[in-house]
């Protein structure tokens, strides 16, 4: 019986696609933080830098399944220019800061349909997030739950960055599960990745929709494939009322 749904924060409910504002805002931060460090860099080479610290960071996502935190990809941009700071130090700790408030100041609109699916869902399931965070934490994606109106639907959110461990990995479907205190199979995830949404939830033995919302995922092995928000709760509503 199902009892938990649980679902991706990027592209099943936010837009995941990047706000040039939000992004310069960041990279702004950034330099500012390595000219108060001391650090004589020109602006190309910095520019470099900050790109070359944005794919490590994919590749910690993409290869490791690493739950990374916004510390960790300052700190390897830092690494690349011979810099340590203590674990304390306060300029990474207001640079961390700027990137979080970038995302509350620059947020991304919500998926067409969002608020009203999670309405539906929340008056028949609890509800979990299961996100992996990119460059923002976890509590600046709650922060912009919260502007939005729709925190409260939500019993757990589980980010990648909190657990230390991204999806495909067990680890978050398991925090997930923990939360909310239902076995796998009481639950089914929602998200827009096969390789990390379906797998995952897959993997430890969840049900699980993959959301097509935003691009076409291809073949699938989810259940599954909702082309929207909508056709989501649509189908659903119809497997309920077949049981």
């Amino acid at each position: 019986m199902l009892r938990v749904v649980t679902l991706d924060y990027w592209d099943t409910i936010y837009v995941g696609a990047s706000v040039p504002a939000r992004v310069e805002r960041r990279r702004q931060a950034l330099a500012h933080m390595v000219q108060r460090i001391g650090a004589e860099v020109l602006a190309t080479d910095f520019d470099r830098l900050y790109r070359a610290a944005a794919v490590e960071a994919d590749r910690w996502w993409r290869e490791e399944h690493r739950g990374y935190s916004t510390a960790d990809r300052i700190r390897w941009l830092l690494a690349q220019l011979a810099i340590e700071r203590p674990l304390d130090c306060e300029y990474i700790a207001q640079a961390v800061a700027a990137v979080d408030e970038t995302l509350v100041a620059y947020p991304p609109p919500l998926l067409e349909g969002a608020r009203e699916a999670l309405e539906w869902l929340d008056a028949r399931y609890a509800l979990a997030i299961i996100s992996d965070t990119g460059f923002a934490s976890g509590r600046a994606q709650n922060r912009v739950l919260e502007q939005d109106g729709i925190r409260q639907f939500f019993s757990a959110t589980i980010y990648s960055m909190d657990v230390g461990h991204a999806k495909p990995r067990p680890e978050p479907f398991h925090a997930a599960l923990a939360a909310l205190g239902v076995a796998p199979g009481d639950a089914l995830h929602v998200g827009d990745i096969e390789r990390t949404d379906v797998a995952g939830a897959l993997g430890v033995g969840m049900r699980a929709v993959r959301l097509d919302a935003v691009r076409d995922g291809g073949v699938s092995r989810a259940e599954y494939v909702a082309k929207s928000l909508g056709d989501l709760v649509r189908y659903l509503d119809e497997s309920a009322e077949s049981r």
